[in-house]
């Protein structure tokens, strides 16, 4: 197998796509890194033995692409229309309103003279992987080419926009992901890919644009591709299932280590919807008063972390309901938050709030996505902290440690299985999260330890994750942990 696998570095992607400048091209078509792989070959002056490797590249079959998530789906940021000076012009003269011929003034009299100013669009996105992988099965010739198309790769300094600066680099390995996007007649993904005469029909347009910078390449060859589904694999999930989300739109923010104070009044504020008596699922407390042994209302913060310019501020919180809850109790607690517009938060102030819809999630940043926090994964990371009931033995935490009867049950609880590693400590695994000594929890889980945790699964588990003693107001939430390394 060979495979050339490109890594976006700021893990952001900034490219057009040829048919709308206002869209996203994502993923990177294959036609768009072999025109990059010509133009670093050019730039470096290589020899033959790399034309040759180009050569071979454009005339092997269409090759099958790994790409997380194979679409973007629609989320990319919001395109605004920006007017940038134009290249300047080489006319002498002008055309003006009816016609009217009058020459340039000179130059010097002014740089923008000539430079009229174009609109332009900067389409960006940015996905959950920022590696792409291009895989040729069974490609004869790699150990011929393979060097040379190495030099080539090392020299590409970027894909699409210069914004998006890329290392590329290939791989002869097994170490490519299963492809997401494959070659189908059938399909419904239209990718522009290369085929033999590519490399000599750039070449030819190069010189062209000397005299006409107008001339663009021909657009070539177009393959469809389908987007590989993977099987629904019965995940062990989570006991929480449908969830409510809002974000915040005004108002002073509160700092997330103090989540208790929003939770505890979120609480509240919701129950007050209800006549009594309030549905147990949503109290969390039986007729006479007693706690609900059973899961019930989970709420939790959304918060920006995560990224490498995290700064941990909360963007908003959502309500979770367990499997468990009646149909009709979702459906009245869905219709009156419609009208859920406001939080009092005391000395912090009015937080003002708006219902995170369909319409606005693929808009938003991913600590607001629900999806950010439900999808399968095998380790898992601390957002808030989790609030212990009992204290962990500390020879069974740690590399290689599952946490022993204290994780078993805490996961339990939830409806996952017992952990396969377990790690603790005072800082999160994620950036912008503070230290879990500094989250302010309810009093009446002040005496109770709490420490931010890693925790990986034998295998992927559905989420949400939300672990202690905690987990009904905001405390113990985790996300997906993707680096592949530890922490």
């Amino acid at each position: 197998m060979f495979a050339l696998e490109v890594e976006y570095l700021m893990g952001r992607v900034l490219a057009a796509a040829h048919y709308d400048r206002r869209t996203v091209e994502w993923p990177p078509h294959p036609s768009r890194l072999f025109s990059a792989l010509v133009a670093a070959y050019k730039e470096c002056e290589l020899g033959t033995d790399d034309r040759a490797a180009l050569e071979w590249l454009e005339a092997l079959p269409v090759p099958h692409i790994a790409a997380f998530p194979p679409l973007h789906n629609g989320h990319v940021r919001d395109i605004h229309e920006v007017f940038v000076p134009a290249n300047d012009s080489n006319d002498q003269l002008k055309k003006g309103k009816g016609g009217k011929i009058s020459l340039y003034p000179l130059v010097s009299d002014g740089i923008a003279i000539r430079r009229n100013r174009g609109e332009r669009w900067f389409p960006a996105f940015t996905p959950q992987n920022p590696r792409v992988w291009f895989i040729w099965q069974g490609a004869s010739g790699v150990k011929q080419h393979g060097p040379a198309l190495q030099r080539i790769a090392e020299s590409v300094t970027y894909l699409g926009h210069s914004m998006s600066p890329v290392r590329v680099r290939v791989r002869v390995d097994d170490s490519s992901p299963a492809p997401t996007l494959i070659p189908d007649p059938k399909g419904t993904v239209m990718l522009r890919t290369t085929s033999p005469g590519r490399l000599r029909h750039l070449e030819q347009v190069y010189e062209l644009r000397k005299v006409n910078a107008t001339i663009q390449p021909r657009l070539g060859r177009v393959t469809r591709y389908r987007v590989v589904r993977e099987a629904r694999a019965s995940f062990p999930a989570s006991v929480f299932r449908r969830a409510i989300a809002f974000r915040h739109v005004g108002g002073p923010c509160p700092p997330l280590e103090s989540i208790a104070k929003l939770t505890t009044t979120v609480r509240k504020a919701v129950m007050a919807l209800f006549p009594d008596p309030v549905p147990e699922v949503i109290s969390g407390h039986m007729p006479d008063g007693a706690r609900l042994q059973q899961p019930h209302l989970a709420i939790v913060p959304l918060a920006d972390v995560g990224h490498r310019y995290a700064d941990g501020h909360l963007m908003g919180f959502a309500l979770w309901l367990p499997a468990s809850a009646p149909q009709n109790v979702y459906e009245v607690l869905e219709d009156r938050l419609e009208e859920f517009q406001s939080v009092m938060l005391g000395r912090h102030g009015v937080w003002l709030v708006k219902l995170v819809n369909a319409d606005i999630e693929t808009r938003t940043p991913a600590g607001l996505r629900l999806v950010t926090y439900t999808k399968p994964a095998d380790t898992w990371a601390s957002v808030t902290p989790v609030v212990f009931g009992r204290f962990p033995k500390r020879y069974h935490v740690g590399p290689g440690k599952d946490g022993g009867k204290v994780f078993a049950e805490l996961c339990e609880m939830i409806g996952l299985p017992r952990p396969a590693e377990v790690r603790l400590g005072p800082v999160s695994a994620f950036r912008g999260v503070p230290k879990a000594s500094d989250f302010v929890p309810p009093s009446k889980l002040s005496d109770r330890f709490r420490a931010h945790v890693w925790v990986r699964f034998a295998q992927p588990v559905q989420g949400p994750v939300i672990l202690g003693a905690g987990r009904y107001l905001g405390f113990g939430l985790c996300r997906p942990w993707f680096c592949g390394e530890h922490p």
